[in-house]
């Protein structure tokens, strides 16, 4: 009995001395290594000092190394010789699996940037800063006949990213017709500039609706024929609120309808873009 419980025990002895002769042999001597360590070169290592410097964390298949015989610098992960020092690197993910617990990406910004909008009840403009509206509309009644239809441009700018609100210019092209018979047949050309101020409000990422307020200067000229003089030349301040709505069948195509622009015209149909 107690020759066979010696014999387990001298078993156990000589395995366990075996295995660790093993692993003794499975780690290199190694010496001269030289490893880039917060950006700068610390050794020579040898196989103490490369182990110690993984246990810190300080080498890693990414750390730069060098000893006498390379040609450069290397990451260490490409060195045979260091690869039984190096922690093993886990496999790549299965794709479409994310670990538990990992954050999602960061939002993009011009998504982060249009949402803001968005919820402000602003454009669904994502990154666009110019938007144009072209068209023609109706002027003045009563008293005068149209000539030209009321022309009109404008353009706008957008200035926060966060507060929807426009700036822009815009202006006006139009002649009214005041006509007498065997009195006066005089015929108005205005030209109208002014600047807009405007808020928006969107419910939809292609509708945008706004309201402000215009401040323009008319040149204003007659030509014709009257009983008594024909007016003179002049020029007038003028404003008006403005009230619209854009809607677009592209992200930068779309039609728009403005009313109250200015006292040269009542209502604007026409094109609009942004860009």
């Amino acid at each position: 009995m107690r020759r066979n419980l010696c014999a387990v025990i001298i078993g156990i002895v000589m395995i366990t001395g075996t295995g660790g002769i093993a692993a003794a042999q499975a780690i290199p001597v190694l010496t001269g290594f030289f490893v880039a360590v917060g950006g700068q070169p610390t050794g020579p290592h040898g196989t103490a000092g490369l182990m110690e410097l993984v246990n810190r964390g300080q080498l890693t298949s990414a750390t730069f190394v060098w000893r006498e015989g390379m040609p450069a610098w290397a990451a260490a992960g490409t060195v045979a010789e260091l690869l039984p020092f190096l922690p093993a690197a886990p496999p790549p993910l299965p794709a479409g699996q994310v670990p538990p617990g990992m954050p999602p990406p960061p939002v993009p910004t011009a998504v982060a940037r249009y949402q803001r909008w968005f919820n402000s009840f602003a454009p669904g403009i994502e990154d666009n800063r110019v938007f144009i509206n072209a068209g023609v509309g109706l002027g003045p009644t009563g008293a005068y006949s149209m000539g030209i239809p009321p022309i009109s441009a404008s353009v706008s700018f957008r200035v926060s990213d966060t507060v929807p609100i426009t700036v822009g210019a815009s202006g006006i092209l139009s002649t009214w017709r005041w006509q007498v018979p065997f009195w006066y047949d005089i015929t108005f050309w205005n030209i109208g500039i002014g600047a807009r101020v405007m808020y928006h409000f969107n419910f939809a990422r292609n509708f945008d609706s706004y309201i402000g307020l215009n401040l323009g200067y008319v040149i204003q000229n007659a030509t014709g024929t009257a009983a008594f003089a024909v007016p003179a030349a002049n020029s007038f301040f003028l404003w008006g609120f403005i009230a619209g709505a854009r809607f677009f069948f592209t992200d930068s195509f779309g039609i728009y309808a403005e009313a109250g622009a200015s006292s040269l015209q009542f209502l604007s149909l026409g094109v609009t873009f942004k860009f």
